[in-house]
């Protein structure tokens, strides 16, 4: 076994069928969709080809624009909504508290809620005349305060983050929480001995040691706000006027209602770099030195 398993051949061999499938899934479509956008074309007749027009208009295009800073506003508000309030739950059942597991649990069920229902859901949730949000708001005397959450342009982006947030910080709460439990115990019992309080040990022994962790879950955070598509489209389908159009709604209604394929396509393309660079971007910025114990 040790034969095979030093054999380039054979090694090959095995590697083969998964090579394959990722190539054959996921790389030729993304050459493919690049090689699409230079084209005008509803792939229902010969295309036009026009070079980089494409990415051109989309220089002058105000949906796509604002589908845009929206996917920005996305990102930023989910970092900081999924990295500290995890970082904080993960701390806190780190720590023992009493009826843990029953918050980890509870904290990570809407992770595996369809994303179509969950859309379903806080659509009423918002909803103006009964809406579980406005009904709260009477209920507390601040009736004043009752709004149309998404269905006004200053409000519908922080609803749909605020959703985004319930959904998805039990899920990097439990990556993070995995992270801390791989911290060795005598670590902490070694600083306990030296006087270090909970703090103290959070921030020199925890935080150092799970930030390779905390990379790769800020590039979790960051390509999944730009992917996101089934939450906002069931609940505002991009609206009203566009407020809360992202970069995959914009593709998938010019690409499937307007039959603008070529157009669509430059817009993945420019999806697919924006993913490239937030990456690079989160490894620089969450960049960490090698800890020895």
């Amino acid at each position: 076994m040790r034969g095979v398993l030093s054999s380039k051949p054979h090694i090959a061999l095995f590697v083969l069928p998964a090579l394959t499938i990722y190539v054959v899934f996921a790389l030729v479509p993304i050459a493919y969709n690049m090689y699409l956008s230079f084209f005008r074309t509803d792939l229902m007749s010969p295309g036009e080809f026009i070079g980089l027009r494409n990415y051109t208009n989309l220089l002058r295009d105000n949906t796509f624009i604002r589908s845009l800073r929206n996917n920005v506003l996305l990102i930023f508000g989910s970092l900081l909504a999924h990295l500290p309030l995890a970082l904080f739950f993960a701390h806190c059942i780190f720590s023992k508290t009493k009826g843990s597991r029953f918050f980890q649990t509870v904290f990570f069920l809407p992770t595996v809620i369809a994303g179509v229902a969950v859309g379903l859901m806080f659509h009423f949730v918002y909803h103006y005349e009964v809406g579980l949000v406005n009904s709260f708001l009477e209920f507390i005397q601040l009736g004043h305060l009752r709004n149309q959450w998404l269905a006004n342009t200053e409000t519908v982006m922080m609803s749909i983050i605020f959703v985004v947030m319930w959904r998805f910080v039990g899920y990097h709460m439990v990556i993070q929480l995995a992270a801390m439990k791989g911290v060795p115990t005598s670590l902490y019992e070694s600083a306990e001995i030296d006087g270090a309080s909970g703090f103290k040990k959070f921030i020199y022994i925890t935080l150092p040691l799970i930030m390779p962790i905390l990379r790769i879950d800020a590039i979790l955070i960051i390509t999944g706000s730009l992917k996101y598509f089934d939450l906002i489209f069931v609940m505002t389908g991009g609206g009203p006027n566009h407020a809360s159009e992202v970069l995959a709604t914009y593709m998938f209604s010019t690409a499937f209602r307007m039959l603008r394929f070529g157009y669509a396509s430059a817009i993945g393309t420019v999806l697919l770099l924006l993913c490239v660079v937030s990456v690079l971007i989160s490894n620089f910025v969450f960049r960490s030195k090698s800890v020895e114990y």
